[in-house]
């Protein structure tokens, strides 16, 4: 069956861009990106007969008080979220903002402000790239997400991505809510716990590396993998197959064999080059709709985030099943095949 021919360029649609030279506080980078706004907040409330009506709080300790309160940018007076009477106030970011540049001082990469500052991701740099051979290296990270509507729990999140591709690795989830106060004995706990992680995470990666690069993966057992984890959709109860569905899982498949062109060009024919053909072209193409936007572009880094890559992570679980003696690979109480778990998830 025809498959589309993907010209794009390797790594054209990169969603992070890493800049020598541009780390800084998060203070400034956030003065950069607009993510220093203040905050006021309105009570929600109706017009009936010309008049304002806002509901309030009958008895109890908020007696009086709003039951529902807009929280508004000060500088544009955009809408970003409603609240309870009863959620605290906040000040914007900056109480977040300067926690984390305490923790890490100088260390901040980038920020993402999602749509007006209802999101906000946080991107710091962690000590310097670690090699993994071949000229490969991953970069360790920390990712700080935080919302003013309620959508997200402030959370840190650890990755490495490696920096031929800016594929994301390594997702263990939550570290530590930094909502905390920012006593000095707490904020040492914290970064301590941050680094022996983002250290202990390294290793293991590299050690993933090592063994996925010493099995080797030849083109035909790559586009096997692709039968399995991307097949060609089939009729059901008779009904042929509606274009749109062919077309999407088309896209998806020509992404895969072109990340496997390009990967395996540069590191070889070995499962470590399927493995990030396969991270590679789901989270650089396929989340991003394959288009190259700000909108397109975070959501990407949100599917990262929270881990969500099915794709890839049929992909490991296809390279755990197929791979020969390899010393990672467990099973479940479900008897399910563990690969990249038992590799990434530390702590």
């Amino acid at each position: 069956m025809f498959e589309p021919i993907d010209n794009t360029k390797q790594y054209d649609h990169n969603w992070l861009v890493k800049e020598e030279g541009q780390r800084m506080t998060v203070a400034e980078k956030a003065t950069e990106t607009g993510a220093d706004f203040d905050v006021v907040y309105h009570p929600v409330g109706y017009v009936e007969d010309s008049r304002f009506i806002q509901p309030v709080y009958k008895d109890g300790k908020y007696k009086g008080e709003p039951r529902d309160r807009y929280i508004v940018r000060a500088d544009n007076g955009s809408v970003l979220g409603v609240h309870s009477g009863k959620y605290p106030e906040r000040e914007g970011y900056s109480h977040v903002f300067n926690t984390l540049e305490e923790l890490f001082p100088n260390a901040c990469s980038n920020i993402t402000v999602f749509g007006e500052g209802e999101r906000v991701v946080v991107e710091q740099e962690l000590d310097e790239p670690i090699s993994i051979g071949d000229g490969d290296e991953i970069q360790p990270y920390l990712y700080t997400r935080m919302s003013l509507n309620g959508s997200w729990k402030t959370e840190t999140i650890p990755m490495h991505k490696r920096l031929a591709c800016e594929n994301m690795l390594g997702h263990t989830g939550q570290l530590f809510g930094v909502r905390a106060t920012s006593r000095h004995d707490q904020l040492l706990s914290m970064r301590a716990r941050v680094v022996d992680l983002a250290v202990a995470q390294g290793e293991t990666l590299v050690r993933m590396a090592q063994v996925l690069s010493n099995q080797e993966f030849a083109d035909e057992q790559f586009k096997r993998m692709v039968d399995e984890i991307m097949p060609y959709p089939t009729p059901v109860n008779g009904e042929p197959v509606h274009t749109n569905t062919l077309d999407a899982v088309l896209k998806k498949r020509s992404a895969l064999l072109y990340g496997w062109t390009m990967e395996s060009s540069d590191y070889g024919n070995n499962m470590w080059a399927a493995y990030n053909a396969a991270q590679g072209a789901e989270q650089h193409r396929i989340n991003k709709g394959y288009k190259d936007t700000p909108a397109s572009n975070q959501r990407s880094i949100n599917r990262a985030l929270e881990g969500k890559t099915p794709i890839a992570d049929a992909a490991s679980e296809y390279l755990a099943r197929v791979a020969v003696d390899d010393p990672f690979i467990t099973r479940d109480s479900n008897s399910k095949t563990v690969w990249m778990d038992t590799l990434l998830r530390i702590g």
